[in-house]
């Protein structure tokens, strides 16, 4: 394959374990197929998951030197599974800082102390989820008692002097929850919320019912979060695209609503902890192996464009404004949970079957 112009990468999710100490409702992690399986002993060096051999810190290292031959970093997302599971975490998070502009660890907060505070690089950035204001809601959701220990966590970052952004998946158990839990956000520092609607998977499929708000109940969730976000003058981010058919995310001038970039300049493709690539951090489709090819004739393949390039049939016909910018909602939920892109997104459906 001849190599294309040298492309650029805002964001590059890579997953450094895929073991996690909570047991969340909404997981859309495919390889997590049990809500009670989850492994909780720290990861070390030379463990496999499904078949392969997870990378090393110096894997890591070698294999993002690998993709800048080949592209313009910018930022990097470290994700997982659990990233503090991984023992040598601070390692990592210092090695890979120096190789872009910025990095962020997505983390649930509760394996974060004071010595692997003073390990990582100064006023390092998190992204931790609080999914309720509410001791018990937010307990029930992530399936482990572990509210108390990230208030915990919210009071190092604070004396450490670091970034904080709050994730919350929103879902029924928690919309009503909203107000309170940004004000908590606020309260314990953070600089910006990322509301993330829940969005399913193969293994959520089950208790969809459960999760998925109506219309009625997900508009006065975000009616409730733009006003807090005017009150606060907090940046706030619909960073799992609302399906305007669902809710019309220009009803809230306060709310900053994410589109996925389908394979663009913004898309964020995720390098998993065994070194294979994905489209994004939601689906199981695997575009190439980044220890055997080159970036670019991963990125650049036939499969990576085909994958995107699917508009579902009864969305094509859409006349709402933002039709270009939803494209039938999440492709790589279509995918996990129909097995097809050409499917619209199974949030749509729920939403609607919820509204009914």
């Amino acid at each position: 394959m001849a190599r294309g112009p040298r492309r650029e990468i805002k964001q590059l999710v890579v997953e450094v374990t895929e073991a996690c100490n909570h047991a969340c409702m909404h997981c859309y992690n495919y390889w997590r197929p049990r809500r009670g399986d989850v492994p909780v002993l720290p990861v070390v060096d030379a463990t496999v998951e499904r078949g392969r051999r997870v990378l090393t810190r110096p894997d890591f290292v070698r294999l993002v030197k690998k993709i800048k031959r080949d592209a313009r970093l910018h930022y990097i997302a470290l994700s997982g599974g659990e990233p503090f599971l991984r023992t040598d975490l601070p390692k990592i998070v210092g090695d890979l800082s120096d190789q872009c502009e910025g990095l962020v660890t997505i983390t649930n907060g509760t394996l974060i102390t004071k010595e692997r505070l003073r390990r990582m690089p100064e006023r390092s950035n998190f992204e931790i989820t609080l999914f309720s204001a509410h001791r018990e809601t937010h307990d029930a959701i992530a399936g482990r008692k572990s509210f108390d220990r990230l208030m915990e966590t919210f009071l190092l970052l604070h004396k450490h002097h670091c970034g904080l952004v709050i994730a919350c998946v929103l879902s029924r158990l928690n919309a009503a929850d909203i107000a309170l839990t940004m004000e908590l956000a606020v309260a314990v520092g953070a600089q910006a919320v990322m509301l993330n609607r829940v969005n399913l998977s193969r293994n959520v499929m089950p208790a969809a019912r459960e999760l998925v708000p109506s219309p009625e109940a997900l508009r006065e969730t975000l009616a409730a979060a733009d006003r807090m976000a005017e009150k606060y003058g907090l940046g706030v981010v619909l960073s799992v695209p609302v399906p305007p058919c669902v809710v019309d995310p220009r009803e809230f001038s306060h709310l900053h609503a994410g589109w996925c970039p389908r394979g663009g300049k913004d898309a964020y493709y995720t390098l998993g902890c065994t070194g294979l690539v994905r489209p994004c951090n939601h689906t199981s489709v695997v575009l190439g192996d980044l220890l055997q090819q080159k970036w670019f004739e991963i990125v650049e393949s036939k499969q990576a464009r085909e994958y995107w390039a699917t508009v579902p049939e009864e969305c094509r016909d859409c006349s709402h404004p933002l039709k270009d910018s939803c494209a039938g909602g999440c492709r790589a939920a279509a995918q996990e949970c129909y097995g097809s892109t050409a499917m619209i997104d199974p949030f749509v459906n729920f939403a609607r079957a919820a509204q009914a």
